[in-house]
């Protein structure tokens, strides 16, 4: 097979170093999509790797258009001799690829493909390309033409005079411009019309061909089946009739070589530039998804930080409160010591001890334990209860997220993948907050943190208190601010000077007390808001634990992508410097 490689020798230098800088950009390209990973359409990877190999192939003109519009009828009569099918039902069913041979031949290369060989001068230097007719009954026939294309370096479109430019046509035109390859168009049976009504057609073919690529390209009206004729019959004038020269000159002559290298070299830059785009789009789609993510993952911590400073702000309410109770305490205290240690109670200090510490306990400390005790199980409650609304919140949040974010604007296959994988991640990371939510135990959840808040007062005050409550250890701490006020004032140092050691002593007393309360409440002001800073730092890693297969998935594909779309951007760069490169030769 005579190849590209075998025609080196007809390349200038430069056009030589284009095509190696080419084969490099697309090799970027496939490495750059390789990091796709499996969402790459099976098709594009197809298509990549074709135009790679053919790359070293002969110039590949492709021969396209609708079923029974006249394109195998063109091709045997550029051949001059009926080597395709034709009919006026779908007659096309493979790819068939003619290349020159000096016997004719047929091999059939797989299931989609056939490759005759035959001794026209016209395939000495190309390969024609029948393909099914597009518009068919089969649709696999349109689809086998449709996945070729991306290898022509030049499309022959083939539309009848009696039908041109339809809707249908136009569509497949569209695929043809969207690969970004040359076309040329030829308007067969142009002898079912007068010259008047050709002219109407081709101009009409022209106007409609140029709003679609931008430039108006060759057109050319025939009459294959005047040109077969002809040849047969070697009859010039209706060679001539047939206006067939005109398209055989293009192929042949103006087709040269020189413009079919520029073409051999513009038409992979054109479908890797489609791939690049495609895939870049793709790319940002998905990072619009993430972004959508990482809002959500940022809102998610909002909701964390708010949930931590609404507890911070209750929490410093009930220690607020806390403190307010023990200073109350503590003021009702020292007015007891100023009413009952006096010069006019000294008979009662001395014979009335128990009755005074009885009354300490019950005027003074009275339902002071409890009602600390009501503030803290207050908040130990309200604590338990935001817990279990913000998992819930989280729950609802990724909910709406994922019905929100269920997108539709992904390009054909691409995307699969990625949406499944990240929809799959946000409904199991749903499905692990809804387990926790049910089988939450407010109960157990508040006395589990009651415990750890006993424990940790009764550890922090060093109070053997066994399994007492808070209530209990409470009233043990606070009956201990109560000095052994008739063990100071013995009997002995009543009678040696009382009248001036009730005074000293009674402020004394008040002294100790003042500073046994403040040390109270500095030991339980700190020991609550450590345990409680522990416990909701515990109830934030649980949720931040619980979301981190999600925030781990957004932001590692969030990098990935970045990376593919730096290096598809730098390919897509190289791509269309060479592309203008090759337009300036």
């Amino acid at each position: 097979m005579t190849s590209f490689i075998t025609r080196r020798k007809l390349l200038t230098e430069r056009q030589e170093a284009l095509l190696e800088a080419i084969r490099a950009a697309l090799e970027a390209l496939r490495a750059a999509l390789k990091r796709f990973g499996v969402d790459v359409a099976p098709n594009d990877a197809r298509i990549l790797n074709d135009v790679i190999t053919n790359l070293d192939e002969l110039f590949l003109l492709v021969v396209a258009g609708e079923y029974n519009s006249g394109k195998s009828s063109f091709i045997n009569a550029l051949l001059g001799a009926p080597v395709v099918a034709e009919g006026v039902t779908p007659t096309t069913d493979r790819i068939t690829v003619l290349r020159y041979g000096d016997v004719p031949s047929e091999t059939v290369r797989g299931a989609l493909l056939v490759e005759h060989r035959f001794p026209a001068d016209v395939v000495r230097h190309m390969a024609i390309v029948d393909t099914p007719g597009t518009n068919a009954i089969i649709k696999r026939h349109e689809e086998l033409t449709r996945d070729f294309i991306p290898r022509a370096d030049l499309v022959l479109f083939v539309t009848s005079a009696s039908q041109p430019f339809s809707a249908s046509e136009r569509a497949f035109l569209e695929l043809i411009r969207d690969w970004g390859k040359k076309v040329v168009i030829v308007v067969n049976k142009a002898d079912l019309l007068d010259e008047a009504g050709l002219a109407e057609v081709v101009t009409f073919v022209g106007t409609h061909a140029e709003d679609l690529f931008g430039v108006r390209p060759e057109i050319f009206a025939i009459s294959s089946r005047l040109a077969r004729q002809a040849r047969d019959s070697n009859d010039q004038a209706l060679w001539d009739a047939s206006r067939f020269p005109a398209i055989e000159q293009y192929i042949s002559n103006t087709l040269d070589e020189e413009q079919r290298v520029r073409l051999k070299l513009l038409s992979p830059l054109g479908v890797a530039h489609r791939l690049a785009e495609r895939y870049l789009v793709a790319i940002e789609d998905r990072l619009m998804s993430l972004r959508d993510d990482v809002a959500a993952i940022e809102n998610i911590e909002r909701q964390l930080a708010q949930f931590r400073s609404d507890l911070t702000d209750d929490f410093q309410r009930h220690q607020a409160d806390i403190a307010n109770i023990l200073n109350e305490f503590e003021l009702r205290g020292m007015q007891f010591f100023d009413d009952t240690i006096s010069i006019s109670n000294l008979f009662n200090l001395a014979r009335r001890q128990q009755e005074i510490s009885d009354a300490f306990a019950h005027e003074i400390v009275a339902d002071v334990p409890q009602q600390i005790e009501a503030r803290l199980q207050g908040l130990i409650d309200w604590m338990v209860e935001k817990n279990l609304r913000m998992w819930q919140g989280v729950i609802d949040y990724l909910r709406r997220e994922r019905a929100v974010q269920q997108r539709s604007g992904l390009i054909g296959e691409i995307g699969g993948t990625f949406e499944y994988n990240r929809n799959a991640l946000i409904e199991s990371v749903a499905r692990e907050a809804e387990k926790v939510v049910a089988s939450y135990d407010r109960e157990a959840e508040a006395q589990a943190l009651t415990e750890e808040v006993r424990a940790a007062i009764a550890s922090s005050t060093l109070v053997g208190a066994g399994a007492v409550g808070i209530g209990a250890l409470l009233v043990l701490l606070l009956h201990g601010a109560l000095f052994d006020v008739t063990g100071v004032l013995v009997a002995g140092l009543l009678a040696i000077g009382g009248l001036y050691i009730i005074p000293n002593k009674r402020r004394q007393i008040k002294r100790q007390f003042h500073q046994r309360v403040a040390d109270l409440r500095e030991t339980l002001a700190a020991t609550m808001e450590r345990q409680f800073n522990a416990e909701l730092d515990r109830m934030i890693t649980r949720i931040r634990d619980a979301i981190d297969p999600y925030t781990r998935f957004v932001y590692t594909q969030h990098d990935h992508l970045l990376t593919i779309q730096r290096e598809l951007s730098d390919a897509e760069a190289e791509i269309s410097r060479l592309q203008a490169e090759v337009e300036r030769s």
